[in-house]
């Protein structure tokens, strides 16, 4: 019933038309923020080793483009890495990646070093869905991650940081995140959530930041 629950519990959205028509248009690709969503499953007995050496070089990374945060997947996922970064556009994010495999000391330091340590990487592109609110440093707390495509029902007592539609990787669907002071927060707004008229499926995950995440 609880993981039932955080599936179904999102915003409104429009899906209908919205990839078909920003595709197409190259106002999107070429003027918007456009953000990529990864995942990183993580073998068991690597994962402190992964930690120590992302606290210690991922500003490598970070020279390039701008990270909007870096979770442990606490629960929806074990052993997962979940991070989004932002890209000024499509062309931003390829001269990065460009940039990226040249970088002598990011590939010997850092990137070199962790492959082994990965058992699977996913990523997918998203684009706003209206108005974000990623920049925010003051904020303490445990986060929540939906993905899923379907009718989804409001949260107006939930604090919404971004609501985004894929632009590329899983088809037809959405993307939440949310900001919670706690997890028993959490958990306590989602039972009050009422999800009646919904039709969303998907998944979603509880995030805990990581010591190097902007997001706290």
């Amino acid at each position: 019933m609880f993981s039932r629950r955080i599936i179904r519990s999102a915003p409104s959205f429009k899906l209908n038309g919205f990839i078909k028509k920003n595709i197409h248009q190259s106002s999107v690709r070429h003027n918007s923020k456009v953000y990529e969503l990864r995942v990183y499953q993580i073998k068991p007995e690597s994962v402190k080793p992964f930690m120590e050496l992302s606290k210690e070089w991922l500003h490598l990374r970070t020279q390039h483009s701008v990270l909007i945060g870096y979770w442990t997947s606490e629960i929806g996922g074990i052993n997962d890495m979940v991070h989004i970064w932002e890209y000024d556009s499509l062309d931003h994010r390829a001269k990065v990646r460009q940039a990226l495999a040249s970088d002598a000391s990011w590939i010997a330091n850092y990137f070199g070093k962790i492959l082994p340590m990965m058992t699977r990487q996913e990523n997918s592109l998203l684009v706003p869905n209206g108005e974000v609110n990623l920049n925010q440093q003051d904020l303490k707390g445990v986060y929540e991650l939906e993905v899923f495509n379907g009718k989804t029902v409001d949260r107006p007592d939930d604090k919404l940081l971004g609501s985004f539609t894929g632009l590329i990787g899983p088809l037809n669907t959405a993307c939440n995140l949310w900001f919670h002071k706690s997890v028993d927060d959490m958990v306590d707004s989602l039972k009050k959530v009422n999800t009646k008229g919904s039709t969303a499926t998907g998944h979603s995950r509880l995030l805990m930041p990581t010591p190097w995440s902007p997001l706290k």
